[in-house]
């Protein structure tokens, strides 16, 4: 049985970057936020419909890095991101999802994802008993569904019905059975979108994405690495290859960047090496290419983020 929580919102506004990390820090546990930014302008809402948790977000062009618990244990919870102004590229699991207006994804709060925000946004973001979306979409499986994209269309329904039922707050207060008739159409809705979402709807072959996936990740390193290696590598044809990356919503060239970018991050931090040879190792013969691509990624230079 659900327990009946309140549905107050609490806001939260900031002016200031050091606050607002603060503020996300509080909703979303451990979290990063970095912008190349001086100034910053940002609101947070938190809702509740029983054991929907909601967050309203509106804020500038960023990066959001989430790192994993450090006590190790699934919470039971899952994410999902649905924007509503605005884009973002997900990243979770070595995976990655592009999301305009009206689009989302599956994310799991247990393991390290991040969120570039290339311009300024506002997106819906759900948290949810795994247990409850598994028994109305018995197909989940949240090792596996991370930067999972949903179907578009049930996903535009949803966030507007969200946005709806956010100005209904109030009402849904005092009135238990309004309150579980929205937060079951939450629910429901959401099954249908994850049912009919990108990953589930046919496409490539497991063993292949698996093989394609692995060879990428083993030769990072590789300044040749692209479409037609990776097929040659893997014994398919090209357009297998592309399919594996589509079915993730984005491109090989795209994927490969996005790692590469995130292992030289991991790199950079620890100050093991010089970043000449970071870059080199990871790929990139041309540090000024690294140097501009890193800055796009993580609003700084890699100079200044090993300072952090």
């Amino acid at each position: 049985m659900r327990t009946a929580a309140r549905n107050a919102v609490e806001r939260h506004n900031a002016n200031s970057l050091a606050y607002w990390n603060k503020i996300v820090g509080d909703t979303f546990g451990s979290t990063k936020v970095l912008t190349s930014s001086r100034d910053f302008s940002g609101y947070l809402d938190r809702g509740v419909i029983d054991d929907i948790q909601i967050i309203r977000i509106r804020a500038p062009a960023s990066h959001v890095e989430k790192p994993a618990p450090e006590v190790c244990g699934h919470d039971g919870l899952m994410l999902v991101h649905l924007q509503s102004a605005g884009t973002s590229v997900n990243f979770q699991d070595s995976r990655s999802a592009h999301l305009s207006a009206g689009e989302a994804v599956l994310c799991d709060p247990n393991r390290d994802y991040a969120v570039e925000f290339d311009s300024a946004y506002e997106m819906f973001v759900l948290k949810l008993p795994v247990a409850r979306l598994a028994a109305q979409f018995s197909d989940l499986d949240p090792s596996e569904d991370t930067v999972r994209r949903l179907d578009t269309q049930r996903s535009k329904l949803l966030l507007a019905f969200l946005a709806a039922a956010w100005d209904q707050m109030d009402c849904l207060e005092d009135d238990s059975d309004w309150r579980d008739c929205v937060n079951q159409t939450v629910f429901d809705l959401l099954a249908r979108a994850i049912g009919r979402s990108e990953d589930r709807s046919g496409g490539c072959n497991p063993s292949i994405r698996a093989a394609v996936l692995r060879h990428v990740r083993r030769h990072l390193k590789d300044p040749a690495l692209r479409t037609s290696t990776i097929a040659e590598a893997v014994g398919v044809s090209g357009r297998s290859v592309q399919a594996v990356f589509e079915r993730m919503a984005t491109t090989a060239s795209a994927f490969i960047l996005a790692e590469r970018l995130r292992l030289a991050a991991e790199r950079v931090r620890l100050r093991r090496q010089p970043i000449t040879q970071i870059a080199m190792d990871l790929g990139f013969n041309d540090p000024a290419y690294f140097s501009r691509c890193f800055h796009k990624r993580f609003g700084t230079s890699p100079r200044d983020y090993s300072r952090r």
